[in-house]
């Protein structure tokens, strides 16, 4: 790349956004430094700076808003939607805000502190578990072991939950059950940052996901093929299948359309799947067509 030949870099890794370079000291042959240089999303450079000052710091507080239903990445803070979560983990993120002072200011992490910097590691620590998010029942002791393995080569992590904590056994304790405090915390969060519509709208748009899964898995059920054949006539059915008028239809193919929406077991039962059985061929014969 351009920037390593700038650089007299003698190679470079790229991991991730972040790529680094093997730069050799100046008269020193056998002697190199490595510069990471990060790339950052559009917009959210303020916020990556803070995600990646002092070590582990953020890292630590993720894992404990983690524990409420939130996340923490390097797009900002994020609330997951239970509903979508437990069967589509990688699509039940509702991003709240990627601006620092509102993150911190939700947690309820002082600003202030934050903006006159850390001297020791044990301020660090004293910062994060102040917010109103952090419980130590998220870090017990039958979890310690499976918590700093999931954040493997993580020595600041590990430190926290191994060493710091249990000489600090006043902070954390939360009386409220988790399960309580998360649904009220996503409730509050929702309302905050003004996204109860699109938190509505993703909890509709994956129920009607939900359904109409399940109707194809019942398509591919009542289809009397197998293997290639059986893959073939789904693929058509998929690419002509419509909904006109309260009834399946085929249509030509490209042509924009109402595809099947999300439907009621009832009508899938009585009125999609003996349509299917009917006109399947049909389907199979104009897509090869």
């Amino acid at each position: 790349m351009d920037l390593a030949q700038d650089l007299g870099a003698i190679d470079h890794v790229k991991n991730g956004h972040t790529t680094s370079f093997a730069i050799q000291l100046p008269e020193k042959a056998n002697e190199f430094f490595q510069l990471d240089v990060q790339s950052c999303k559009q917009g959210l450079f303020k916020w990556e700076i803070i995600y990646n000052a002092y070590g582990d710091l953020w890292g630590i507080i993720g894992m404990f808003v983690a524990r409420l239903g939130f996340t923490i990445n390097d797009s900002g803070l994020h609330v997951r939607v239970a509903e979508i979560e437990s069967t589509h983990p990688r699509d039940c993120l509702l991003q709240l805000t990627y601006r620092p002072r509102e993150i911190m200011g939700f947690l309820g992490l002082d600003i202030d502190c934050y903006d006159l910097g850390f001297e020791t590691l044990d301020e660090v620590y004293i910062w994060a578990t102040a917010s109103r998010f952090f419980r130590r029942d998220c870090f017990e002791k039958s979890k310690k072991k499976e918590l700093v393995g999931k954040k493997a080569q993580r020595p600041m992590i590990e430190n926290f939950i191994m060493e710091w904590l249990p000489k600090h056994l006043s902070i954390g304790v939360v009386e409220e059950d988790r399960q309580s405090q998360r649904e009220r915390l996503i409730k509050e969060a929702v309302e905050t940052f003004g996204k109860r519509t699109e938190y509505q709208q993703m909890v509709v748009n994956h129920k009607q996901r939900l359904m109409k899964d399940e109707m194809w898995r019942k398509i591919v059920k009542v289809l009397p093929l197998e293997g290639k054949d059986l893959g073939e006539a789904i693929k058509a059915l998929k690419a002509l299948l419509r909904w006109e008028d309260g009834r399946p239809v085929l249509c030509v193919e490209g042509i924009p359309d109402t595809r099947l929406p999300a439907l009621d077991d009832d009508i899938v039962d009585s009125v999609v799947l003996p349509w299917v059985v009917t006109h399947w061929q049909d389907a199979l014969n104009r897509k090869k067509a």
